[in-house]
């Protein structure tokens, strides 16, 4: 669906707030130890955004995408680390792990190169005044903008 352009609250072209909201949870999701709050920017955005929809609404799908990368990178993290240790611990007995190791590195792999996709076509959409929704982040997204709010 494409949204007239419109300026932000924050002062800049709703396009550009919008892109924002997903440069800054990418930035900083690649710097260590900040990466584990880096859901919080398009969160403090959105909580910002008092007059576009726009922009609400592409910070919420950019907040909800960062929680769910952040999500599966730390379950993911913990089978890992306890395969890893299963497997040195298991190296002089019998029974060997280091199967899960590989298989859950490689699947947290794979979905951060899938929700990175989700994240760059959501920024090129921003940018060009299209409202595009990440399947079923986008629709929870366009939901708890539309209300304002996040969950209680």
């Amino acid at each position: 669906m494409k949204v007239n352009p419109h300026r932000s609250s924050l002062g800049m072209d709703a396009n550009t707030m919008a892109l924002l909201c997903y440069l800054a949870a990418f930035i900083l999701s690649w710097i260590p130890v900040i990466k584990y709050i880096a859901w919080a920017a398009p969160l403090v955005i959105f909580y910002m955004e008092k007059e576009s929809p726009f922009v609400k609404f592409h910070a919420m799908q950019a907040f909800i995408l960062e929680a769910v990368n952040w999500a599966f990178a730390v379950v993911l993290g913990i089978i890992i680390t306890a395969s890893a240790r299963s497997y040195v611990y298991s190296f002089y007995g019998t029974t060997r792990s280091g199967g899960a190791f590989v298989f859950f590195s490689a699947l947290l792999i794979i979905i951060s190169i899938i929700i990175t996709i989700f994240a760059i076509i959501a920024m090129v959409k921003a940018q060009g005044y299209f409202e595009y929704k990440i399947p079923v982040i986008g629709n929870l997204a366009d939901k708890f903008s539309k209300k304002g709010n996040l969950p209680r």
